[in-house]
């Protein structure tokens, strides 16, 4: 059993998430997006078994990277994507959404070091949780020394179906620049009854009413990509598993 990630500050031991250990051997991808350059780059996890993924990215200058991450494993998963920003006014923009059900483990980490000046990053994090899902998720922005200029911004948004769930959530801010401007924030809780009372009223019984909301959470997903045979899939498992919610 080793060490599978960490967040990069190891003073936070005492949290009981800077450390995952994971069984199962690593899936690694390395990329980088070339100067002037602008790319597209989904990661898509739909497996019914153990995995875990390791994706780094170097982004070159004035290059940028739309990053579209699904998070859909029937077992235990784990993941970490590092991005390194490089160049001068790169960028990146990440949306991801997960949906942790049953017994599962759900471990993600995502550090991105803002290296070069004017550096942006978007990073939205969505996600469901329902059974006894186990979910950790580290979203970390790291602005370097001499990132002048640079801006990020970081959200989660969890939706908890259950009391039997145990999340944690751990967003991070590193600043070794005084010239940055960094945003984080979380939200975590029940469905908005007033957005249920909003639906039912309009004919909708309960259960309609959830699945509705949670359906739509993942709509900004679907959006970004153009596999329709993917987009079905992906629609099918989270139709099934919001059945499955008592």
């Amino acid at each position: 059993m080793n060490t599978f990630t960490e967040i990069p500050m190891r003073t936070w031991n005492w949290l009981g998430v800077n450390e995952v250990k994971n069984d199962v051997k690593a899936e690694i991808e390395t990329f980088s997006v070339a100067a002037n350059e602008t790319k597209k780059f989904n990661q898509i996890n739909l497996s019914k078994c153990k995995s875990a993924k390791k994706l780094h990215i170097k982004v070159e200058a004035n290059a940028q990277l739309e990053l579209t991450i699904v998070n859909l494993s029937e077992n235990d998963s784990a993941s970490e994507i590092v991005i390194d920003l490089e160049g001068d006014d790169s960028k990146v923009d990440i949306v991801a959404a997960y949906f942790g059900s049953a017994d599962n483990k759900l471990d993600l980490n995502y550090i991105v070091h803002q290296r070069g000046k004017r550096t942006e990053t978007n990073m939205f994090v969505s996600g469901a949780l329902s059974g006894n899902c186990d979910k950790i998720f580290r979203g970390t922005l790291d602005f370097v020394k001499g990132s002048k200029g640079s801006v990020g911004r970081e959200r989660e948004e969890v939706i908890i179906l259950s009391d039997a769930v145990r999340n944690r959530s751990v967003p991070l801010m590193l600043s070794g620049e005084d010239e940055v401007d960094g945003h984080h924030a979380v939200s975590v809780g029940r469905i908005d009854e007033d957005k249920l009372f909003y639906l039912m009223s309009r004919g909708l019984d309960r259960l309609e009413a959830e699945k509705l909301i949670v359906e739509a959470m993942f709509n900004p997903i679907l959006e970004r990509l153009d596999d329709d045979k993917l987009i079905g899939e992906i629609s099918e498992i989270i139709e099934r598993r919001l059945t499955d919610v008592k």
